[in-house]
């Protein structure tokens, strides 16, 4: 019975292993690293979506799909460059990398994210799902240190986010989508004193180009019949802005943005093609030729391959073979107009040849000793190659700008003769100039005032004729509108009082009882309410007469607080006759201790009824924008202090930009819609204010929330 169970616990436990997934082990082990790294292309899977739990190092992702990210975009699924998706990628480190520090260097196409064993360790640039609004790192990120832990199986997940090129570049699928090499701590190290070593012989080498471009435009500058000098600045110049370029991308300088890094490159690719073109035009003038047909199809060529690698930015192969093309071809018509020369035994030409001979030399050799492994790599040879067809053709104008300078000698001592007799011509011509620059300074000097004071006194005028205009208008408009209102309102008042006398009648002289009585009395008090309401239109209509008046300009002492709220209902009911449907929630904070200011009413009313106006447009504009929740509010606040009383009125509508609030005083400056405003209502204000009440008018506002408008008016004159 024993052997019975025990063989069923076994084959239990065989059927449970069976049914148990074995666990994943690493699809990559690493035992050695080659000098240059190793770049990872074997054991990645690939899933598109976005799901967090992907990251988790225990997360069976046996049924992805298996690729090589390091290929090109156009040979990868086309799910892998269309949105999000992740990478994963299960590797172990050998006995012999166990005790070396391993570092990660990453590149791609794209925005990442990196975690290792579920960790995040690294995000480079922005991800999105959309391809196109993806934003790359354009700078090489710093390598990622991995643990060597011997055996161990590791797992690097990378959420991925593909970068969309735009369409123009016609070679982008060229360009692989993620890349990842393994180096150790020693190669890093040394490839990083490789590029400061390599971008410190070229910032050398620029600024000894740079020398030969200032040497060699002096030269042009003494003498300008020599054109070869001009050219071949021109020449050296743009060799030194190249191999800037090349020390640029050689260094450790950061780019701020992958715009910036192709710009850059492909000012680095036009600027060694005009280095070029200007050594040929340099030997052009220098031998005394002239430029021919195949020296502008050079130009027409260099334009061509500009474009074209511009389009094929992303492709290295296809951009190089479309430089080498232009440069052979320019070297070609170099070596011709050399071999020309020689055969006419033109004076100097061995140093020309000389400097070619040692350039194309040091440029075979360098890429000989590099390919058969005994240098490391071609750079000083490069650079010779650069250097010594340069310092050729200088040492050649050199020369010829000594020999040039003998001749001039010999004629110094005429021109010294010469010079002598100019002199004195020259003394009187400048006595001239001298004495009619003054006379032609005094004149200048003279316009200008009168100019500036007939500016000076057009601006006034012009203030003065607008100020008058608006308030001609405005007065016209009031004063309309109260006479036509004037008499409803007393046909209104009138038939009130006459309705009371026969209400009162019909009670006689004892008051009727019932429902009769009820009625009639009802009646009498609604007459009353009607004469009362009367009375107060009628004193708002006079109000609006008194603020159409033009005003004597003498301040009174007047009662702010009625000012304030008279001023509030002109406005709020001037504007709901213009939009029946408008209502806002008004509060006043009216101090009741105010004293009597001495103000002009008629000027101060037009203010605070401009500003309310503003005010109400302001939460009405808002309103009709549709925003949720919102309640249109407009806040009247006065006070008294020991140097004056202040009345702010404030809103919560639209508000102002700091833009807006720096020109809002500005004459015809408005933000309304055009035929909604002239721009003139706070400028006149604002002078009413500060020029006729030596008052302040200052405006808070912040956009999106509301504005205060706050009018502080001193005390001088105050009646108590």
């Amino acid at each position: 019975m024993r052997f019975v169970f025990l063989l069923a616990a076994v084959w239990l436990l065989a059927l449970l292993a069976r049914a148990t997934p074995s666990p994943d082990t690493a699809a990559l082990r690493l035992h050695r690293l080659p000098a240059d790294g190793l770049e990872l292309q074997r054991g990645w899977r690939y899933h598109p979506g976005d799901n967090p739990a992907w990251a988790r190092p225990d997360f069976d992702d046996r049924a992805w799909d298996t690729l090589n990210p390091a290929r090109p975009r156009r040979a990868l699924p086309a799910r892998l460059t269309a949105g999000l998706g992740w990478l994963r990628l299960r590797y172990a480190v050998g006995d012999s990398l166990r005790r070396r520090a391993l570092l990660l260097q990453m590149s791609g196409n794209g925005a990442m994210e990196l975690y290792l064993d579920g960790r995040l360790v690294r995000r480079d640039g922005t991800l999105h799902p959309n391809p196109i609004r993806v934003q790359i790192n354009p700078n090489t990120p710093e390598p990622l240190a991995l643990p060597g832990a011997s055996g161990q199986a590791h797992v690097l997940a990378v959420r991925f986010a593909p970068y969309e090129p735009p369409p123009w570049q016609l070679g982008r699928d060229a360009y692989p989508p993620l890349s990842f090499r393994l180096f150790t701590a020693p190669d890093v190290r040394r490839q990083t004193a490789e590029r400061t070593r390599a971008g410190t012989q070229f910032l050398v080498l620029t600024g000894l180009f740079g020398l030969l471009t200032l040497l060699h435009l002096v030269f042009f500058r003494f003498n300008p019949t020599r054109r070869a000098n001009l050219y071949f600045g021109f020449y050296a110049g743009s060799l030194a802005l190249c191999v800037w370029t090349h020390s640029y991308f050689a260094g450790t300088t950061a780019f701020s943005s992958v715009a910036q890094s192709i710009a850059l490159q492909l000012v680095g690719n036009g600027l060694q093609f005009l280095n070029y073109l200007w050594a040929v035009r340099a030997l052009y003038a220098l031998f005394g030729y002239r430029p021919g047909r195949f020296y502008h199809g050079l130009w027409g060529a260099a334009g061509l391959v500009l474009a074209w690698n511009t389009l094929y930015v992303f492709n290295g192969y296809l951009s190089s073979i479309a430089s080498i093309a232009f440069v052979v071809l320019a070297i070609a018509e170099q070596l011709r107009l050399t071999a020309k020369a020689w055969r006419a035994r033109q004076r100097g030409i061995w140093i020309i040849g000389t400097g070619f001979a040692v350039g194309l030399l040091s440029f075979l050799v360098g890429f000989g000793l590099v390919l058969t492994g005994i240098l490391p790599n071609v750079l000083p040879f490069l650079l010779l190659s650069y250097l010594a067809p340069a310092l050729g053709i200088s040492l050649f104008l050199a020369r010829e700008f000594a020999l040039d300078a003998q001749l001039l000698l010999v004629k110094l001592e005429e021109v010294e003769k010469l010079s002598v007799r100019a002199l004195a011509q020259e003394q009187e011509k400048q006595a001239l100039l001298a004495q009619q620059n003054e006379t032609l300074e005094t004149q200048v000097q003279q316009r200008t005032a009168q100019l500036e004071q007939s500016l000076a006194d057009l601006q006034a005028a012009q203030a003065q004729l607008v100020q008058q205009e608006k308030m001609a208008f405005l007065g016209e408009l009031t004063a309309g509108i109260a006479h036509e209102l004037q008499n409803p309102l007393t046909f209104m008042k009138n038939f009130a009082e006459v309705s009371t006398e026969l209400v009162d009648e019909i009670g006689g002289p004892r008051p009727a009882a019932g429902l009769e009585g009820e009625i009639l009395a009802g009646l009498k008090q609604n007459l009353r309410e009607i004469s009362q309401h009367g009375q107060r239109a009628t004193a708002i209509i006079a109000g609006m007469l008194q603020h159409a008046r033009a005003g004597t300009g003498q301040r009174v002492p007047t009662p702010l607080n009625e000012l304030v709220d008279d001023s509030l209902r002109l406005a709020y009911q001037g504007l709901r006759a213009q939009d029946r449907d408008f209502r806002a929630h008004l509060t006043t904070a009216l101090d009741p201790a105010l004293p009597l200011v001495a103000v002009v009413p008629q000027d101060l009313g037009r203010v605070l009824i401009n500003l309310l106006t503003n005010a109400f447009h302001a939460v009405r504009q808002r309103q009709q924008a549709g925003e949720a929740g919102y309640r249109p509010e407009v806040h009247v606040h006065t006070s008294a202090g020991p140097g004056g009383v202040e009345i702010r009125i404030a809103d919560n509508g639209t508000g102002m930009s700091a833009a807006v609030q720096a020109k809002i005083f500005q004459p015809f400056f408005t933000t309304k819609p055009a035929g909604e405003g002239t721009g003139l209502g706070l400028s006149l204000s604002h002078d009413i204010i500060t020029q006729g009440h030596g008052g302040t008018l200052r405006v808070e506002s912040q956009e999106g929330q509301g504005t205060t408008f706050s009018v502080a008016l001193p005390l001088n004159g105050t009646a108590h």
